[in-house]
């Protein structure tokens, strides 16, 4: 299926959550799924996947869980859907506040460190992911 699609990105949860091991298995089975799918032996005569960079979003005990962001992505024009998403989560009416202030914490980041590669914008929500792989560049 991933070959088939032939994303431009992937998005999991943390490599390490001790408090959700569901959420590091699942991201275990992503990296294998996409390996398998980068392997040229698996299925000759597929179109074998690229390399696309797979992103971790943000634990809610990033403290525990060793993630480290280094990629912030201004979500301001999607404020709005998320948050009434995160208000359809009836079992974790707990993190609805969370997860905002967690956004507008984000957001220093980006404005801080989007002079460059943005634009230089301003936001008011962001959310941080960790790139699992290198990027590769022609320049910097």
């Amino acid at each position: 299926m991933i070959r088939k699609v032939q994303p431009a990105f992937m998005l999991s949860h943390s490599r390490y959550d001790p408090c959700n091991t569901d959420h590091m298995n699942t991201t275990q089975v992503v990296l294998e799924c996409r390996m398998i799918a980068q392997a040229g032996g698996h299925n000759p005569g597929e179109e074998v996947l690229g390399a696309p960079q797979l992103y971790l979003f943000e634990p809610h005990q990033t403290e525990q869980t060793g993630w480290k962001p280094d990629t912030f992505l201004d979500i301001t024009p999607v404020w709005n859907r998320k948050r009434a998403a995160i208000e359809c989560m009836d079992g974790q009416h707990h993190l609805r506040d969370y997860y905002t202030r967690v956004a507008q914490q984000r957001t220093n980041h980006f404005k801080r460190n989007s002079g460059g590669q943005s634009g230089g914008h301003d936001c008011q929500y962001a959310e941080g992911f960790e790139s699992a792989f290198p990027r590769t560049v022609d320049a910097l």
